[in-house]
Parts: C-alpha cells; sequence; structure tokens
C-alpha cells in the first residue's frame, strides 16, 4: 500500500488557532520543569544558595528538596512578573485610547468632545485669532450683559471693552483694522461651530484655497476683487451680531468641555484602577500560578519531613 503523502501543517489556519498559539511561550514556559534563560538560571543558583544556608542540608535526598524549592520559586516569580507586565501593557492601552473612556461619559461629540480630548491632555484649545478661554469667557460675558447683540446707537469700544480691545491688539499685531479682525474671528467661530470643530473648518478653508488658487491660474484674478480687497468696508451691524452670537456659542461650548474633560479624567482613573486580564489569559496564569504554589508547598514539606527524620 502506498502511504498517503504527508501535509505541511503550515500552523494554526483559524483565529482560535492564532490565539491559543501565541500563547505557547507561556504555556511551555510554565509547564517545563528547566530554566528557560540565564536570568532565570541565576536566580535558581542565588534561591539555592539562600535555602542552602539556611536549611544546612545534609542528604541528597534534603538537596534535592532544596533544588525543587528553588526552581518553584522562580517559576512563580516569572508568572507573576508577566501578570504585572501584561497589566501594565492593558493599563497603557487604555491610557493611549480616549475614545473607550469618552465612550462611558456624555461627551457631547462633536468640538465639545475634541475641546475635551484637548484639556485632557494639557494642550491649548485652537481658539481664533490667539483667543484664550479666560479672554473668551470674559467677552462672552459682556455679551450676555447686553443682551447678545449691539444696537444701531451702541459704540462697541464702550458697551464691549474686552472684545474692542482685543480686536485693536490684534489689529495693531496684523496690520489690519479692528473690523476686519471682528469680521475674521465671527467667520471662524461659525466656521467651526458648523463644521464641529477647527480641523473641519481648517480643512474646508485649504479646499476652498486650493480651488481658489485653480480658478486664478486658468481665469486671473479679478481685478475688481483687487480693488474691493483694498477698501474698508462700512461695518456691518448684522455680521457684527452674527460674530458676537458665535463667540457666546463657542465660549458654552469650551465651558461644557471643560466640564466633560473633569468627568473625561474621573472616569479614566476609574477605568484604570480596574483593569484586569480578559477571562481566558487570567484563568490560564490562574492555573499556572496554583500549580507551582503547590508544587513549592509540596517541596516545602518534604524538606521539613526529611530534616525531621534526621534529626530523630
Amino acid at each position: 500500500m502506498n502511504p498517503s503523502p504527508k501535509k505541511s501543517a503550515g500552523g494554526p489556519k483559524t483565529a482560535k488557532g492564532k490565539r491559543a498559539s501565541s500563547q505557547n511561550a507561556l504555556i511551555h514556559g510554565a509547564t517545563s520543569n528547566n530554566v528557560l534563560s540565564a536570568d532565570q538560571r541565576l536566580q535558581v543558583e542565588q534561591y539555592v544558595q539562600e535555602l542552602m544556608a539556611y536549611y544546612k542540608p545534609e542528604s541528597p535526598l534534603e538537596k534535592m528538596q532544596i533544588q525543587r524549592i528553588a526552581l518553584c520559586r522562580a517559576k512563580l516569580d516569572a508568572l507573576y512578573d508577566l501578570e504585572h507586565v501584561k497589566l501594565q501593557i492593558a493599563l497603557e492601552d487604555l491610557k493611549r485610547s480616549p475614545e473607550v473612556v469618552m465612550q462611558k461619559i456624555a461627551a457631547g461629540g462633536g468640538m465639545t468632545q475634541a475641546f475635551a480630548e484637548a484639556i485632557s491632555k494639557g494642550r491649548d484649545l485652537d481658539l481664533p485669532m490667539g483667543l484664550t478661554p479666560k479672554s473668551l469667557k470674559l467677552i462672552a460675558s459682556e455679551i450676555n450683559a447686553i443682551g447678545g447683540k449691539l444696537d444701531p446707537e451702541d459704540d462697541l469700544n464702550i458697551a464691549l471693552p474686552n472684545l474692542s480691545l482685543f480686536i485693536n491688539d490684534v489689529a495693531n499685531r496684523l496690520g489690519s483694522s479692528p473690523y476686519k479682525i471682528l469680521l475674521r474671528i465671527g467667520e471662524t467661530v461659525n466656521g467651526m461651530l458648523k463644521e464641529k470643530g477647527a480641523i473641519g473648518y481648517k480643512l474646508r478653508q485649504l479646499l476652498q484655497s486650493i480651488k481658489k488658487t485653480k480658478q486664478d491660474e486658468i481665469y486671473g484674478e479679478s481685478p475688481v476683487d483687487e480693488i474691493a480687497a483694498g477698501v474698508e468696508a462700512d461695518p456691518d451691524l448684522s455680521k457684527i451680531n452674527e460674530t458676537l452670537s458665535g463667540i457666546v456659542e463657542l465660549n458654552t461650548v469650551v465651558i461644557s468641555a471643560h466640564e466633560v474633560a473633569k468627568d473625561f479624567m474621573r472616569m479614566r482613573e476609574l477605568m484604570l484602577s480596574s483593569v484586569t486580564l480578559s477571562g481566558e489569559e487570567s484563568d490560564r496564569l490562574m492555573r499556572y500560578q496554583t500549580t507551582w504554589e503547590r508544587r513549592l508547598s509540596s517541596a516545602i514539606g518534604e524538606l521539613l519531613a526529611l530534616q525531621a527524620k534526621n534529626v530523630k
């Protein structure tokens, strides 16, 4: 009879088989009665010396039990270290996955969540024209104090001194007019609110810039646009009030983001303190630890029995 040709193993094919195979190092190391590395060999030798000095074995059987005890201790140490390392890896994975924590709290999504993640990481918020949460809060507070909008007879410098001071400072630095700076802030703020964050808004602006550049290359820049760009437009009250409304809404988002960031930090601490290994992995480690603990206990008991017998 001609035997069938052997098929090559090729390793595990199923997901379950691959998971089991990935644990071979742990399984083989935990069940082996031999040391697996030079470091473990040195550890066993150190334990042997300590045990020899303490128990002072005389018979070959006592010395054999000393070797067993030392090996059991080294194996248990390796398993405890492995458990600690795996827990540390799980902790680091959680720290690098803020979305996992965000799923546990009412983050609100969009820009609020993006700002909250930035705050929790200690990063500055990407606010327009160098606004800070503190200056934004002051400006939003005085906008609310006048009812949220300017009336035709209102003087912006008097009604909104913090906003006026801010846009004048930016205008001086950029060589522009306060009104243009105010409109630019309004465009950016409302663009961010519409695009649910600074990244989406900047991406849209970049795409629009690329589109305009291509149009200019094909058709040339319009002289009308050049003239209009150099002319200071008359203040448009409706645009100003639209900007004021956007500033107030952006401040609300920032305040909410700070609250979400606090909830995020609390939840992350709770989740970090409760990190455990998966059930399958934990059970495997527990079984091997129990096995070696029993072997250690048995070896110690036999050594003590031998020494008690020799004393008699």
